[in-house]
């Protein structure tokens, strides 16, 4: 890029060329994308702890190391969905901080989403596999 070309991410008031998003329309894309992942994350709880309740399973039979990592993964679910609901609850006029909020919420829930199951179905396999 030389430097007659504008910086996407520079204001429009100083380069008049370059539009920046509506925020209206990002925030409503972010709580589209909040609410899909609270969906998501309540089905991705709902699956396992469907599966073990299902199997049989209740607290204490378990190795005990395993466990803890279970409880820890259901805890992260927990967190998880707390997160995304905390994301797709709707408040505030101000955009850029509901968009900020979103987005923090969202990715805490994302990480939570790949943590939380991992841990419980690594728990599952590692007593299994004892």
């Amino acid at each position: 890029m030389d430097d007659s070309t504008p910086h996407p991410a520079i204001d429009s008031a100083v380069h008049p060329g370059v539009r920046r998003p509506d925020p209206g329309r990002t925030r409503t894309r972010l709580e589209l994308q909040a609410a899909l992942g609270l969906l998501a994350g309540v089905i991705a709880m709902a699956t396992i702890c469907g599966a073990i309740i299902v199997s049989g399973w209740f607290a204490g039979v378990l190795w005990d190391p395993a466990e803890r990592f279970f409880w820890a993964g259901a805890a992260a679910g927990g967190l998880m969905v707390a997160s995304f609901a905390a994301a797709a609850f709707p408040g505030g006029d101000d955009d850029e901080r509901a968009i900020f909020r979103i987005r923090l919420f969202v990715r805490i829930g994302l990480l939570l989403l790949v943590v939380a199951p991992t841990l419980c179905i690594g728990a599952m396999v590692a007593d299994f596999y004892r």
